[in-house]
């Protein structure tokens, strides 16, 4: 007779000080992590549960635990504190932030958005920040930059569909954003597009950084989910601020986030910093267009049902409606000037 396997996370949970019964109910999650709040009458945490793909090299459990440690010795607030870690088990515990996702956002909270990049940048100098990795996907030439659309555009393109809703979301990326893609990377062909970015012109990003990722309590900003953090071009923290469609920023908020870092941040050279924003946007929000439309792909789909438990009905349609108005609000324009 097979004995059931017993439930590692207790055992996991009493090592870093967090006794049973506990309450436990999973939470929104993202895109990559099947993230649960927990509670007893001594306290709330966060479990997160993080997907790893065999075709996807990414340690994002290592990744997201190594930052939030980092901020934490250095006393960065405003983000969880990490509590544990067991890599067999693809499972980290923090520590609770309260908070709703903003609803309207304004000045002030893209101020907090910008102070909080300059606050980790502070530390910039230091051993520990010197050994932290790349960001995930990251930058450091415009080549890069377009490389990290066009290949999304490309795989988007190769996928073999199943389904009318797989035909119509691959012809989309095939006729609007692949072309797209080509003519802007002829546009960006000059001398200087692959001299790398100095170092002293890098920035410790978030990465995926933007009101999505933030929770608002009593006027206070904080900032969750670091999976992809590291060094990277401070332009492709500035284009995903602008570009992300979760929680829009207006075009206004985001020259405000890009102004206030150009201000801030160490070593910042503002005038190159606006250049490269003005010259990626479009790149980085194909790029996004591409992110709308992960579920096309089986590694896309398979993250979701890990990090939601089920794939509703009809989730590549409404996805693929999502980044035609993505397009139709951001990038017609281009394709209209030819």
């Amino acid at each position: 007779m097979i004995q059931p396997t017993a439930n590692p996370l207790p055992a996991f949970y009493a090592r870093h000080g967090v006794r049973e019964p506990l309450t436990t109910r999973r939470i929104r999650a993202g895109r990559n992590s099947e993230v649960s709040y927990l509670s007893n009458s001594d306290g709330q945490w966060i479990l997160k549960r993080y997907y790893q793909h065999p075709n996807d090299p990414r340690d994002r459990l290592g990744v997201e635990f190594g930052f939030l440690t980092f901020l934490a010795k250095a006393g960065v607030r405003g983000v969880p504190l990490p509590l544990g870690k067991d890599v067999t088990l693809s499972s980290a515990l923090y520590s609770f932030v309260p908070g709703e996702r903003p609803v309207a956002v304004g000045p002030d909270l893209v101020h907090q958005a910008a102070s909080f990049v300059t606050s980790v940048n502070l530390l910039r100098e230091s051993p520990a920040a010197r050994a932290l990795p790349a960001a995930a996907d990251a930058c450091f030439s415009v080549r890069d930059h377009l490389a990290l659309a066009t290949s999304r555009a490309a795989r988007l393109a190769a996928v073999l569909p199943e389904s009318d809703a797989e035909v119509a979301a691959r012809d989309f990326v095939s006729e609007r954003l692949v072309p797209l893609c080509a003519r802007l990377e002829q546009e960006l062909e000059e001398p200087q597009l692959a001299e790398p970015l100095p170092q002293a012109a890098r920035i410790l990003s978030p990465s995926d950084f933007g009101f999505h990722n933030a929770l608002l309590h009593d006027g206070r900003l904080s900032f969750v989910d670091f999976e992809y953090a590291g060094w990277d071009d401070p332009a492709k923290l500035v284009c995903d601020f602008m570009c992300q469609p979760e929680v829009p920023v207006s075009e206004s908020q985001g020259l405000q986030f890009c102004e206030e870092l150009a201000a801030q941040l160490p070593h910042a050279d503002a005038g190159a910093l606006r250049g490269r924003v003005r010259s990626l946007l479009p790149v980085h929000r194909i790029k996004w267009c591409c992110i709308l439309l992960n579920e096309l792909r089986l590694e896309g789909r398979q993250q979701r049902l890990h990090a939601a438990g089920s794939e509703p009905e009809g989730l590549l349609a409404a996805q693929l409606g999502k980044a035609k108005r993505y397009f139709s609000e951001h990038l017609s324009p281009l394709t209209q000037e030819t």
